[in-house]
C-alpha cells in the first residue's frame, strides 16, 4: 500500500536507485559526474542538505581550491546541467521501471527523491509534500496564471535554469504599445508559474508511476513492460551503436560517444520512444533485441558510422523501415574540430540528426501521417489522432476539424495521461471560437474549456512544448498577450528550433507591433519547413503592406493557400487597393462578403481580438476601405 504523506524514502531505498544510476551507461564512463551525484546525495541523506552549494560541490567533487569564485568559473553549474540531462534520459530509457527516481531541480543542487509508493519529491528524513487532490478550478487558473515566481535560481545556476518569469502584472489595456523593454519581458517570460501547477506535475508523475509499476510493489519489469503503457502515443525507435568508420579501434571511444549523444538528443523528443543507450549496446541489432523481447514492438531502426578525417569528423545516420528494411531517409555532416570543441561538436550534430528525425513534421512523423492517411478516424491510435491534427493545422479545414476533435476526444478518453492530445483537444476546440468551426450548444465559451485543457497539458508535462503552445494560443484569444508570448517563449526554451513555435511566436510579436523581433522567427520558420502553414505569410504581407512595400506584400500574401480563410482575402484587397489594382481589389471584397456578409461591421472588432497593435490596424482599415469594403467610421 501507498505511504502515506508523512512518510519517507527509506535511504537503503535512495542507495539502491543511486547505484542503480552510476551503473547506466550515462555515468560509468564519467568519475565527474559519478563524484558529483554521489555527493549531492550522500550530504542530503546525512541531513546536510543545506550545505550543497556551488563552493562546497567545487572542493569535494572538482578539487578546487578556497579561491574558487562560481560566477568565474562555471564548472559546477555546467556538469550539473549534464547530470540533470543524464538523469532524464537513464528515467526515460533504461531507468523508466526503477522504483525510486533522483532528480535534482533547476535553481539548485539538492536533489530530490520520488518513488510510486510515495507521493510526491522528498528529501530524506523531512516530511513529504502533501499529495494536490487534484486540478484547479477555472477561476482558480486563471488567478494562478496571474502570479509570479518567486523561487530564482541562484546566480551560478542562470545559464542552466529557465529564464525568469514575468515580473510585472499584465497590462490592463489588452493591447500595451510595443517597446523595446516590452519585448524583453515578453523574452524573459519563460518559467512555469504557479505552485498549484507544480503540485499538479508531482500528483500526475506519482500516478503514472504507480500505474506503471503498481501500488505496492517495487520489483523492476522488464523493458517490454514497462514500453507497452506508451505504446500508443508514438513509433519506437532503436539507434544501433554508431560504427567506426576508421580502421583505428582507438577511435572506437568516438563512435560510443556520439551514439549516446545521440540518444540523448533523440529522448528529449515525447513524440518517438527512444530505446536507451544501455539496450542499444547490449543487442547491437534489431533481431537480437526482438529475440530477447519478442512482444517488444520496434518500427524504426537509425544507425551510422563516425569517422576522424585529419582535422575534421564525418557522421553518417540513415533512417531504416524495421519492418519493410527500406531505407528512408540519410545524411553526411562533417566538420572541422579540435580537442576542445570535440563534445560540443558532436551535440550539435546528434541534435541536428534528431530534430531532422523525430521533430514536428519531421521524417518519422511524415512516415507515419503517411501510413494513416487512409484510415478512418475511428481506427485511428492516440498517436495517430495528434498526427491528423497536425494536419487540420495545416489546412484549417472546417470538415476535418470536426473529425479531428472527435479523435482527440476518444484519445484522451484512453489515455488520460497524455499530454499532447491533451494540448492539441484544446487548440482545436479553440477554434470553434477562432475560426467558427463546429460549435457546439452544449459549450458555449470553448476558449475557457481551451485553458482548461492546456493548463493539464503542461501540468502533465511541463517538458513538452506542444503543451506550452497551446497554452500560448489560449492566452492570444483571452488577449493576454504578455502571458501569450510567455508561454511560447518557454516552447521555444524546450524545442529552440521548432517551426511551429517560431512561426506562432514570430506571429505574436509581429502583430503587437514588435516587427523587427517577429518577422525573423517566422522567415527563419520557413526556412526550417517550407511546408509551413502558408498562413503565416498573412503577417509577412502585413509588415511589407504597412511599410508601403506593395510589390513585395503582394508577393507574400498570393502564396496564401487557404482560401475559406477571410483574413487572406482582407490582405489581398488591401495590397490592390494601395497599390492602385482596383478591380483586383474589388474582387477580393467580394471574396470576403461571400465568407462572411457581416465582416465589414465587425472588422475592427476581429482585429483588436488578435491584439494587433492600433497604428497597424489603422493602416489595415484604410486598405480595405479604399478597396471598396463598407466599414464604420470612427
Amino acid at each position: 500500500m501507498p505511504q502515506s504523506s508523512g512518510e519517507a524514502i527509506p535511504p537503503a531505498l535512495i542507495d539502491e536507485a543511486l547505484e542503480r544510476v552510476l551503473a547506466s551507461r550515462g555515468f560509468r564512463g564519467s568519475a565527474r559526474k559519478q563524484r558529483f551525484l554521489r555527493f549531492v546525495v550522500q550530504e542530503t541523506l546525512a541531513g546536510h542538505a543545506d550545505r550543497i552549494k556551488a563552493y562546497a560541490i567545487a572542493i569535494d567533487v572538482f578539487d578546487r581550491d578556497a579561491s574558487f569564485d562560481p560566477l568565474l568559473d562555471p564548472v559546477v553549474r555546467i556538469h550539473a546541467g549534464r547530470v540533470r540531462r543524464c538523469l532524464e534520459q537513464y528515467y526515460l530509457t533504461d531507468g523508466a521501471a526503477d522504483p525510486v527516481r533522483i532528480t535534482i531541480p533547476k535553481g539548485s543542487y539538492v536533489p530530490q527523491f520520488l518513488g510510486p509508493q510515495f507521493p510526491g519529491p522528498q528529501f530524506t528524513g523531512v516530511p513529504a509534500m502533501a499529495p494536490f487532490a487534484g486540478l484547479q478550478s477555472r477561476a482558480e487558473h486563471q488567478t494562478a496564471e496571474h502570479q509570479t515566481d518567486s523561487d530564482a535560481a541562484a546566480p551560478d545556476e542562470a545559464a542552466d535554469a529557465p529564464p525568469p518569469h514575468l515580473t510585472s502584472p499584465p497590462q490592463s489595456h489588452p493591447n500595451p504599445p510595443p517597446s523595446r523593454p516590452l519585448r524583453a519581458r515578453f523574452r524573459a517570460a519563460v518559467r512555469p508559474r504557479t505552485a498549484a501547477l507544480v503540485s499538479a506535475v508531482l500528483l500526475v508523475a506519482a500516478a503514472l508511476l504507480l500505474a506503471l509499476w503498481g501500488a505496492g510493489s517495487i520489483r523492476r519489469e522488464p523493458p517490454g513492460a514497462t514500453m507497452s503503457a506508451s505504446m500508443g502515443r508514438g513509433p519506437a525507435l532503436l539507434v544501433l551503436p554508431f560504427a567506426n568508420g576508421t580502421t583505428d579501434p582507438s577511435q572506437d571511444i568516438f563512435a560510443e560517444g556520439y551514439t549516446e549523444e545521440l540518444i540523448g538528443a533523440l529522448v528529449r523528443f515525447r513524440n518517438v520512444l527512444v530505446f536507451g543507450a544501455d539496450t542499444s549496446f547490449r543487442y547491437k541489432s534489431a533481431a537480437a533485441l526482438r529475440e530477447a523481447e519478442p512482444n517488444l514492438p520496434i518500427d524504426y531502426v537509425l544507425k551510422g558510422s563516425v569517422a576522424l578525417v585529419g582535422e575534421q569528423i564525418q557522421v553518417t545516420a540513415v533512417l531504416i523501415d524495421a519492418k519493410t528494411r527500406r531505407y528512408l531517409w540519410s545524411d553526411s555532416v562533417r566538420r572541422d574540430f579540435t580537442a576542445a570543441t570535440m563534445v560540443d561538436l558532436r551535440q550539435d550534430i546528434a541534435a541536428r540528426v534528431a530534430r531532422a528525425l523525430v521533430q514536428p513534421n519531421g521524417v518519422i512523423e511524415e512516415e507515419e501521417a503517411r501510413h494513416a492517411a487512409d484510415r478512418p478516424p475511428t481506427a485511428l491510435s492516440s498517436y495517430e489522432c495528434l498526427l491528423r491534427a497536425r494536419q487540420y493545422w495545416r489546412h484549417l479545414d472546417a470538415a476535418l476539424h470536426g473529425q479531428v476533435r472527435t479523435c482527440l476526444e476518444r484519445a484522451v478518453q484512453a489515455d488520460p495521461l497524455y499530454a499532447d492530445a491533451w494540448a492539441a483537444l484544446a487548440m482545436v476546440i479553440i477554434d470553434e471560437t477562432r475560426l467558427g468551426f463546429n460549435p457546439r450548444s452544449t459549450d458555449p465559451n470553448p476558449v475557457a474549456t481551451g485553458l482548461e485543457l492546456a493548463q493539464r497539458a503542461v501540468a502533465l508535462a511541463p517538458d513538452n512544448p506542444l503543451p506550452h503552445q497551446a497554452l500560448g494560443l489560449v492566452h492570444w484569444l483571452r488577449r493576454e498577450p504578455q502571458l501569450s508570448i510567455a508561454a511560447y517563449e518557454r516552447a521555444r526554451a524546450l524545442n529552440p528550433h521548432g517551426p511551429d513555435i517560431l512561426a506562432d511566436l514570430g506571429r505574436c510579436y509581429s502583430l503587437v507591433g514588435d516587427w523587427q523581433t517577429g518577422i525573423p522567427l517566422i522567415q527563419e520558420a520557413y526556412a526550417r519547413n517550407p511546408a509551413q502553414p502558408s498562413w503565416y505569410r498573412i503577417v509577412i504581407a502585413t509588415y511589407h503592406y504597412v511599410n508601403g512595400r506593395y510589390d513585395e506584400a503582394l508577393a507574400e500574401a498570393q502564396r496564401v493557400e487557404v482560401p475559406e480563410f477571410v483574413l487572406s482575402h482582407v490582405a489581398l484587397a488591401m495590397i490592390h487597393a494601395e497599390a492602385g489594382r482596383k478591380s483586383d481589389a474589388a474582387r477580393e471584397v467580394r471574396e470576403i462578403l461571400r465568407l462572411d456578409p457581416d465582416f465589414g461591421a465587425k472588422i475592427v472588432t476581429e482585429l483588436e481580438r488578435r491584439n494587433i497593435a492600433p497604428p497597424t490596424i489603422a493602416k489595415i482599415l484604410d486598405g480595405v476601405r479604399k478597396a471598396g469594403l463598407a466599414v464604420p467610421s470612427g
